[in-house]
This record gives structure tokens, sequence and C-alpha cells, in this order.
């Protein structure tokens, strides 16, 4: 009982300090110049040579550390339960403290991606998910099944970039909301996630670290974790961050369960309740991912830095 305790109490510490990185990457984005996802190199500069970001990722990789360790310490029945509050914290920060303000639509979103989560970890029961033994032949057999959650996560990210740096432009253009950039973000969050795992079994199997550097898993978590903290910074520069935390959070643990079923694979349950909480957690998120606005609201203030020209023209 108090190794279960303690496990919670990593798990939420965890994810608070997940949660604070992206608190500090939002005040770094307000202090960058306008990033664009069509400008990786660029993006990545401002990122790498930004105090305030680095400070942010210090806190960011620890909190990963601990995440992992919770995961496999504890049933994931308990742990994503646990990751969830640490989400509504972050949603109450962002709205009594940081001052954002979000339509009855997405509150009901927002309840129903938290609701999501909690009955996507119950699915897991008391031994299942992520401390299950899995396969390690699907994904070192052949390329194909990492390609097959690889392209996906990929493309999705880039279209987003794309038509968000399209859609910005112009005095009267809309502005994507945080659920676009949250969609692509979170699914390479989530393989970003799947590799670590394959990091962590693969050393566990052979306790040889060449054996870890000759798999692809370090490659997969190093690009997709590059890709996801770009759109990330993109991300919380354009919008707020209580909506791009909240999409970002339960894509990621959603594309990290069905990519570690290709990965791994590790199958989905098969006895009627846990099926039954599975299949309604993905239908929930599905179902606050199409009620979310899919452009941010008129009149809501926008938070992208404007070029300096700009700015002294309006003084």
């Amino acid at each position: 009982m108090g190794h279960d305790l303690g496990h919670a109490a990593l798990a939420l510490l965890a994810t608070s300090t997940y949660y604070t990185a992206f608190v500090i990457f939002r005040a770094a984005a307000l202090r960058m110049p306008p990033l664009r996802g069509s400008r990786p190199f660029h993006v990545a500069r401002h990122m790498l040579t930004s105090p305030v970001w680095l400070a942010g990722g210090l806190i960011l990789f620890p909190a990963l550390v601990w995440e992992v360790v919770a995961f496999t310490a504890m049933p994931l029945a308990v742990a994503q339960p646990v990751f969830a509050v640490g989400l509504v914290l972050l949603v109450i920060y962002a709205v009594w403290v940081l001052g954002e303000r979000l339509g009855v639509r997405e509150w009901a979103s927002v309840a129903l991606f938290v609701l999501a989560t909690v009955l996507i970890g119950l699915s897991a029961g008391s031994e299942d998910g992520l401390r299950a033994e899995p396969s390690l032949r699907a994904a070192l057999r052949e390329p194909w099944p990492i390609l097959a959650v690889l392209a996906p996560a990929v493309i999705v990210a880039g279209l987003v970039w794309l038509v968000g740096d399209r859609r910005a432009g112009g005095r009267h253009a809309r502005k994507l909301a945080g659920v676009a950039y949250g969609i692509g973000a979170g699914a390479c969050a989530g393989l970003a996630e799947a590799g670590i795992r394959g990091i962590a079994i693969v050393y566990e199997r052979t306790g040889d670290v060449l054996a870890v550097l000759g798999s692809p898993y370090p490659y997969l978590t190093l690009g997709l974790a590059a890709i996801a903290l770009g759109q990330l910074q993109v991300a919380l520069q354009r919008c707020r961050i209580a909506i791009v935390a909240t999409v970002i959070t339960v894509i990621g643990r959603s594309y990290l369960l069905v990519s570690s079923t290709v990965l791994f694979d590790e199958a989905w349950p098969r006895d009627p309740v846990p099926l039954a909480l599975r299949s309604t957690g993905f239908a929930l998120a599905l179902a606050a991912l199409v009620l979310f606005p899919r452009y941010e609201r008129a009149g809501a203030p926008d938070v992208t830095p404007r070029p300096r020209a700009a700015r002294r023209a309006n003084v």
C-alpha cells in the first residue's frame, strides 16, 4: 500500500512538473518573434537560444523520466487518472491565473477529454497496460510497423503546420484553435513516449547500451520529440495553453496505446467491461475533438508577437 501511494505521488509530481514546463514554454513563446512551422530551423534556433525555453526543457525531461517510472511501477488504471488530475490543475491555473477564457463548447470538450483519459486508464485493469510483458519482435523484425505509426503522426503534424501558417496571415484571417496543433503535437509526443518504452524494454532485455543504440527507438524518440516540441512552441505562441495542453495530453496517451499495440504486439482488452471502457474512452475523445471549435473565437486576444516595425506603427 505504501509503495502504491509513493508511486501515485511520483505520478502526480511528474505530471505537475510536466505541465509546469508548458507554462514556462508559453512564457518563452511570448518573448520570441512570430514562429512559423514552415521555417523549422528558425523555430529551433529561437528555442535553443532562449534561456527561458531551456529552463523549461530542463524541467520537462526529468518529468518524462518520472512518468516512465510511474507508468512502469503502477497499473495504468491508477496512473492515468492521476495524470488527468494534473491536467485539471493546469486548466484551472490557465483560467484563474493566466486569464484564459473558455466557451461552453470548449469546457464541454475539456470535460470529455478528462473523462476519456480516466476511462482509457481504467480499461487497462489492475495488471494490464504498460506493465505487461511486451514483445519486441513486431518492431525489430521489419520496418513496416514503425512506418505504419510514424507516417500518420508526421503527416498530421506537417499539415497542421502548413495550414496554420496559411490561416495566420492577413488582417481578417481566422487562426486555427489549439485543438489542431494539439492533434499533431500529441501524436508525435505519444510516439516519442512509445520510443522511450522501446528503449527501456531493449535495455531491460539485453542490458547492453550498444543494443539500445542499434535499435530504432532512440532515433524515433529524438526525432518525434523534436517535432512535438517545435509544434508545441508554435501552438503556445498562437493559442490558449488550456486547449493546447488538453488536446496534446489525450491524443498523446491515445497514440501511445495505439502505437504500443503495433510496435510491441500488445493486445487490447478482451473482457467485455475493459473493452467497453476503452471503446467508450476513445469515442469520448473523438466526440471532444469534433466538439472543439476549429478556429479561435472572433475578438479573442491575439498573443502572437508582432514585428517591431508593426509595433512602432501602432504606438
